[in-house]
């Protein structure tokens, strides 16, 4: 073979590696896959979202709440990501139903479930009402529930496969002065999640919670001065706030760090992950 043969077929393999190369370096980590994240008109779920469709997924954000959600909507779309909105309230099943519908409808399939939506509603044993203990295991508990029980008919069959996430938290593990409704809802999360891991194994789903420690977002913000959800302000006292910033320092952590994990439980890095809590709290809680 000549000299100038050999270069040309050695120029054209060169060509195809780079180009497999460029593909593999610009292939997302859950290219191909649809994902439905509840509570996601704000902070953990919303930074899920970008950080879903940034890396190739097909996302239904869902909320209660129509104006925010139709906001993170667009700002995924300026950003290039493929996303639909679901108004959608987790304790009602008609409408964890729809939301899973839409995912199918829009997208074709539903292969991951971030159960995120959560409430706060602090005091007290004996001074907590029944709307107080009902509206935090209703939502975080039940709307986990539903969510799963709703998303049954698309990922439980067989060969299917699909992550499942639920959001627990460290007080679920460790209980919190305050916090009854709260904590208990989180740690029926992860008596669920390890149900459910064994449950549906042999479809191929993997299901797992993350068990946050403090998290800036509206929930862990200045109650004073916080955001009014459902007659209620959202927060924490700014006395016992300081308090608690004071004992964990910079273990503060935003939406966006708070959904890397996410990613991670919601990738193939995960496959062999199930029925796991994965502490994320910046060690408060070990």
């Amino acid at each position: 073979m000549s000299a100038i043969k050999e270069e040309i077929i050695t120029g054209i393999k060169n060509a195809i590696t780079s180009k497999k190369l460029s593909k593999e370096l610009t292939m997302g980590k859950l290219d191909g896959q649809v994902a439905v994240i509840t509570g996601s008109a704000r902070g953990i779920g919303k930074a899920d979202a970008l950080l879903f469709t940034k890396e190739g997924a097909c996302v239904v954000i869902s909320d209660v709440d129509r104006e925010p959600l139709i906001e993170t909507a667009r700002e995924i779309e300026d950003t290039g990501g493929k996303v639909a909105w679901c108004i959608a309230d987790v304790t009602k099943p008609e409408d964890t139903d729809k939301l899973m519908d839409t995912a199918v409808d829009k997208f074709g399939d539903l292969n991951i479930l971030v159960n995120n939506a959560g409430i706060s509603r602090d005091a007290l044993i004996h001074r907590m009402t029944d709307a107080q203990w009902d509206m935090c295991v209703d939502i975080i508990l039940k709307g986990t529930f539903n969510c799963i029980r709703s998303a049954a008919k698309y990922m439980m069959k067989k060969g299917h496969g699909g992550k499942i996430i639920n959001t627990a938290s460290v007080m679920g593990l460790m209980g919190n002065v305050g916090q009854v409704n709260y904590t208990a809802a989180k740690a029926g999360v992860v008596g669920l999640t390890k149900t459910v891991a064994r449950e549906w194994a042999r479809f191929g789903v993997t299901c797992n919670a993350l068990a946050y420690g403090f998290v800036h977002t509206r929930f862990t913000a200045d109650k004073e001065t916080g955001e009014e959800v459902a007659g209620e302000k959202m927060g924490i006292p700014k006395k016992a706030r300081e308090r608690m910033l004071q004992e964990i320092g910079d273990k503060v952590m935003t939406p966006e760090n708070a959904a890397k994990p996410v990613l991670f439980l919601a990738s193939a890095d995960s496959d062999y992950i199930t029925g796991h809590v994965l502490n994320v709290s910046a060690g408060i809680y070990m």
